[in-house]
């Protein structure tokens, strides 16, 4: 199982008929039969792209344009720091069993034209503490999203064992 950013990106299609095997001569071209990573000479590049090389690191909006993000892994963007960082900012009592930082993991992405959102977060609550601290993660990512890029979307709260406890529109 191959997972990037968290996301489980298997897939049962193969663009080349199923074959694992690298590529052969006759598949790549190469007299080398090469079918590692490009190399300097190839690319022209000396290493991985530095900040200046990357595109905008913004997540998805209504407007976006497909330009690619952090950690972005078959359309999802890594959005846990900035989602934590706003969190902290509108903490209330309600909110005692969960940590400063409540977010484990934020991925947001579009999909057909809406916004979905992925939410595993931690909490000290169980049973109904759990999904109340849920709903409360739900309704704090609503608020963030509205006011940060002004889309909508569907998000959904997870536990860290997996159990989506929330979902909610933003």
């Amino acid at each position: 199982m191959e997972t990037t950013c968290g996301l489980d990106l298997t897939s049962d299609r193969s663009s080349d008929g199923g074959n694992a095997d690298p590529p052969t001569e006759e598949q790549t071209g190469s007299a080398t039969g090469d079918a590692g990573p490009p190399t300097e000479e190839q690319t022209g590049s000396a290493g991985p792209p530095t900040d200046e090389e990357t595109g905008p690191p913004d997540p998805p909006t209504d407007q976006d344009t497909g330009s690619p993000g952090p950690c972005v892994a078959a359309g999802w963007y890594d959005m846990t720091r900035e989602f934590n960082a706003y969190f902290a900012g509108h903490r209330t009592e309600s909110d005692a069993m969960m940590p400063a930082g409540p977010a484990q993991e934020v991925r947001v992405r579009r999909a057909g034209g809406a916004g979905e959102a992925q939410v595993t977060f931690r909490t000290r609550s169980v049973g109904k503490g759990e999904a109340e601290d849920g709903r409360r993660v739900a309704e704090v990512f609503a608020a963030w999203r509205h006011a940060a890029y002004g889309d909508t979307g569907t998000v959904f709260v997870r536990s860290t064992e997996g159990r989506e406890v929330a979902t909610a529109p933003w």
